[in-house]
């Protein structure tokens, strides 16, 4: 797994995993934001970013890949974490690792994709193979451009995307610092099209189980617009405490970086 690093000897330890079809580099200017006050380690998710694991669409069923990635990048650190938190899929992964440790320190979820209660069993059944490639994400995503001339072809291109758009300044850039890869005649995506595809179908993990197994304090924000904490109510009634923020949408990480950061601050200090 590749990291990014802002070292802080004496501080709390944060860990903290993207979104899917992303990588850390993405929330670079929300992590500086955290830098004086945190010790923090920032890793590309499995297929993403500058991770070199091994990343086939074909075998991947639920998260739970990624969440064994990250215990297995908890142990492996010289200190364990001090708080966990994550955005969109990092969020829910970090929930499902958070889940399998004896002891977890308190987490900040920034928008975990909870789905109803409906699609999370079926997906965890054999009918889920018929209706998954329906998915209208899974579906934008294979259709997705994989590859440019230059990195100036793939600026120009996303700076006309409304999505991109609704950005800080200078996060589009730091994105694609490590979210492309330099190939002989150009550049293409480090996430490939077909694995965002598969996680947003691989749907078969417990996140409501992981919620329930975990003691220690749980807080998740719901983004006020295309937000993917969907079935909040049943998320809360596990013992995650649900917080609504205004003019943000589930990309809040990119959009307002100086706000979440100041969530995630108020997590860490609140829990204290």
């Amino acid at each position: 797994m590749a990291l990014l690093r802002w070292p802080a000897p004496g501080k709390p330890r944060l860990v903290f995993a993207h979104a899917n079809g992303f990588c850390a580099s993405a929330a670079r200017r929300m992590l500086a934001g955290l830098s004086a006050d945190f010790d923090i380690v920032a890793p590309d998710l499995r297929g993403h970013g500058r991770t070199t694991l091994p990343a086939d669409p074909s075998g991947l069923r639920s998260w739970n890949l990624h969440a064994d990635d990250l215990l297995t990048l908890y142990a492996a650190l010289d200190r364990p974490p001090d708080l966990l938190a994550g955005h969109s899929m990092g969020a829910s992964a970090t929930l499902l690792a958070a889940s399998g440790m004896d002891a977890p320190p308190p987490l900040a979820l920034v928008e975990p994709v909870v789905l109803p209660a409906a699609a999370a069993f079926w997906a965890r059944t054999p009918l889920w193979a018929v209706f998954k490639r329906r998915m209208p994400l899974s579906k934008a995503a294979r259709r997705r451009a994989r590859a440019w001339s230059s990195r100036e072809a793939v600026l120009e291109r996303y700076r006309a995307k409304p999505t991109f758009a609704r950005w800080s300044p200078g996060v589009l850039e730091d994105y694609l610092g490590d979210g492309l890869v330099e190939t002989g005649d150009g550049v293409r995506l480090a996430c490939d099209p077909d694995w965002e595809a598969a996680n947003y179908e691989a749907q078969g993990h417990d996140l409501l189980g992981a919620a329930r197994r975990i003691a220690g304090p749980v807080r998740a924000f719901k983004a006020q617009h295309a937000s993917t904490l969907i079935n909040a109510q049943s998320i809360a009634d596990r013992g995650v405490s649900v917080e609504r923020m205004d003019g943000v949408g589930h990309l809040a990480v990119m959009e307002q970086p100086a706000r979440v950061a100041a969530w995630i601050r108020q997590v860490w200090e609140e829990s204290r």
